[in-house]
């Protein structure tokens, strides 16, 4: 059967997705044909949706497919408003909002499946039913609306009639939800759901395939980040922040297959390839797109000791090479990993600030790393020659101006190679998502204003204003320049007190990112010309163009 993806970045840098990679290769392995469409104006593919329409129709494929994240919501859900008016294709939505917020997604009425938490298995058996004309009710991680025009194309797609309509009391059909029951609800239009508990994540990564590359224009990607490229080793994350969508993903699998022979602990949550199975799908990955010279490891924590990194790093600089980056974690990097990783040929090693006020990052972030320790970990990655870069947030929750500025503050102290700052979002089912609803400090109307984690905030003004938290958005660069107290302060300090003094009208219409825009370019280069360690843009980071990296903006 044919299964189209649909794939938005939407007024973001373009992106390759690691899910719909393996997701593709998985349904091909078994039989199956697939597509992409991938929309983004950096593809010249840009959201026309008369055409969009055109090309799923002259594909007709048997299901669509969408991967939603919670900021391109919006433009899923509008894209396939569009697509139910032409045609009664079935829609199942993926991916991390999909996990966190299925009754909503499986509300909308041009949607007819919701695929919760790991998507090869379940997709597959959807697939797989819908190609054989069977029952569509009881498919594990699914949400299943009850809903005729979707069975009807089942019928006309695989050439049978007569399909099993999925109801409150069952269709006959052998579920693979292990013993927990599926529930039921309705929707206010009278559409009947059924909520099918997950079934057991894939153990063994080994056993996937690697992830299908030649469904994107991964060529021309690959070209837009100068030739790096993202790849996955593992899936899982140990830690336990509370903005992260890895806790309440756990404890859906937790919940769903307690009491059963299924049960998980957070230790089997933790999976790697093997070894040999990571080298080979690098090598894979290398010899198969000649414009890849460096890799990004996008694992949730990469560069953590274990015997896996110290069994890979040996195997790694003898059959991959390339040069890469990887995330790591304050609390756990040491010696031993900085060693690794540079032995490896690592470049940059990324590690989660994410607040500089040490209240904010612990107590409401449950992050629990002192100053003290973000200090020496960033020391230690410059020691041993690794960039290391901070992720950072602003306008978090019980936030102030002060605590925000802290936050440049603590960066330019770091002295990080690269400062990555995003607005924080409340993203559904994580626990800030929980306490900023009981809180009241969600602005609901405002989810679909911001379409970005770069831009604004849903949330209402209280600690801070929506007028302070665009100057520091604008700023933030600035601000860092003006924190590392050297020859550069002073005249950022100037044309910050300047920008900031502009009016409330002039900073909310954008007008004043649009001087500080034609602003930074010229004072970027006066303290090159001078060789002053500075703070410059690149896309949407911060680089620090500093004498201890030799100048080197790469």
């Amino acid at each position: 059967m044919r299964i189209l993806f649909i794939y938005t970045d939407i007024g973001i840098s373009v992106g390759y997705s690691c899910g719909i990679g393996v997701l593709s290769a998985y349904l091909k392995e078994h039989g199956h044909d697939t597509k992409l469409l991938h929309i983004s104006d950096e593809l010249d593919y840009s959201l026309d949706v008369e055409k969009i329409v055109k090309d799923v129709q002259e594909y007709d494929p048997g299901l669509i497919a969408f991967s939603a994240v919670t900021n391109q919501w919006f433009y899923v859900k509008t894209i396939a408003k569009f697509i139910r008016r032409a045609t009664d294709i079935p829609i199942v939505v993926g991916g991390h909002h999909a996990s966190s917020a299925a009754k909503e997604i499986i509300s909308e009425k041009a949607v007819n499946f919701v695929c919760k938490g790991e998507g090869e298995i379940p997709l597959l058996e959807l697939v797989n039913h819908i190609e054989a004309g069977e029952s569509l009710a009881n498919i594990s991680n699914m949400l299943t609306k009850n809903q005729s025009e979707a069975i009807e194309h089942t019928a006309q797609a695989t050439g049978t009639y007569g399909v099993p309509i999925p109801t409150i009391g069952g269709s006959p059909s052998t579920s693979s939800c292990g013993t927990k029951e599926p529930t039921h609800f309705f929707l206010d239009d009278g559409s009947s759901i059924i909520d099918n508990p997950v079934d057991r994540w894939i153990d063994d990564l080994d056993s996937l395939p690697f992830e299908d590359r030649d469904i994107f224009d991964y060529d021309r990607i690959v070209e837009t980040r100068s030739g790096w490229a993202e790849v996955i080793a593992s899936r899982g994350c140990p830690y336990a922040c509370t903005y992260c969508f890895n806790v309440p993903f756990f404890d859906m699998y937790k919940k769903d297959l307690k009491d059963t022979d299924k049960k998980v602990r957070m230790k089997d949550f933790i999976r790697r390839r093997s070894v040999e199975s990571a080298v080979a799908m690098l090598q894979n990955v290398r010899d198969n797109n000649p414009h890849v010279k460096y890799f990004t490891f996008v694992d949730d924590v990469f560069a953590i000791y274990s015997r896996w990194l110290a069994d890979l790093a040996p195997l790694y600089v003898e059959k991959v090479g390339l040069p890469f980056a990887a995330t790591s974690q304050p609390l756990a990097f040491n010696k031993k990993i900085a060693q690794l990783l540079k032995d490896m040929g690592c470049k940059v090693v990324k590690m989660g600030v994410e607040a500089g006020d040490p209240e904010i990052r612990n107590q409401v972030l449950n992050r629990n790393i002192p100053d003290a320790v973000l200090i020496k970990s960033f020391k230690l990655a410059r020691e041993y020659g690794l960039k290391p870069q901070a992720f950072n947030m602003i306008g978090l929750p019980t936030e102030t101006w002060e605590n925000m500025l802290r936050t440049a503050s603590l960066n330019s102290q770091l002295r990080a190679y690269i400062v990555w700052v995003s607005t924080f979002m409340p993203y559904p089912g994580t626990e800030l998502d929980t306490f900023c609803n009981e809180k009241g400090l969600v602005d609901v109307q405002r989810w679909d204003e911001i379409k970005s984690y770069r831009g604004g905030s849903v949330l209402k003004e209280t600690s801070f204003t929506h007028l302070q938290l665009e100057k520091i958005r604008v700023l933030f660069r600035w601000y860092l320049n003006y924190y590392l107290d050297n020859e550069c302060s002073e005249t950022y300090k100037q044309n910050i007190d300047e920008l900031e003094a502009m009016s409330e009208e002039q900073w909310m219409s954008g007008e004043v990112e649009k001087i500080w825009q034609e602003r930074e370019p010229g004072l970027d280069d006066m303290f090159r010309k001078q060789k002053v360690d500075h703070y410059v843009g690149k896309k949407y980071v911060n680089i620090l163009w500093a004498k201890e990296y030799d100048y080197d903006l790469s």
